[in-house]
């Protein structure tokens, strides 16, 4: 079975899978910093998601293999959380994360204000902006790459 490996870092996001290997300029940290709205404005989540898309053809072109994976992980900065904001509180790892689960989080999260984005059970005080980040990283791959799951695993 081929593997396809994401690893989410702050301002990057890796892919790995057989003997290829790339990483896109963009991270949730680098998304979180450009949504200046509470809540983001509909622009800025088009924007953060366009970016990663955009980044995403070239993961495409360096990293052929990336689209024929046969099981897609996800690790790295903030995916446990999105992971927890999906179960109301702490998941095991490794977690199976359905495409629709994904975008239903995200659009949970970047419609509220962080005032109510900060009572979601399973999210940490301290991810209540920086998750927006990794939840536009998230859906942006998950867009391009159109797996019906992905798994969550640790790190």
């Amino acid at each position: 079975m081929t593997t396809l490996r994401i690893t989410f870092a702050p301002t990057t996001i890796g892919f790995e899978v057989d003997d290829q290997a790339g990483a896109i300029p963009v991270g949730p940290q680098s998304l979180a910093a450009d949504l200046r709205h509470d809540p983001p404005q509909p622009e800025e989540l088009t924007n953060a998601i366009g970016l990663v898309l955009d980044h995403m053809e070239d993961v495409e072109r360096e990293v052929p293999a990336a689209m024929f994976a046969e099981r897609v992980e996800v690790c790295g900065h903030g995916v446990d959380v999105i992971v927890a904001v999906e179960v109301g509180g702490t998941a095991e790892l490794p977690f199976a994360l359905h495409r629709d689960a994904a975008e239903d989080v995200f659009r949970t999260l970047v419609t509220e204000p962080a005032r109510d984005r900060a009572l979601n059970p399973g999210l940490p005080a301290d991810e209540v902006h920086p998750v927006l980040g990794t939840a536009c990283a998230l859906v942006g791959v998950l867009r391009f790459l159109r797996p019906d799951e992905v798994w969550v695993v640790p790190a």
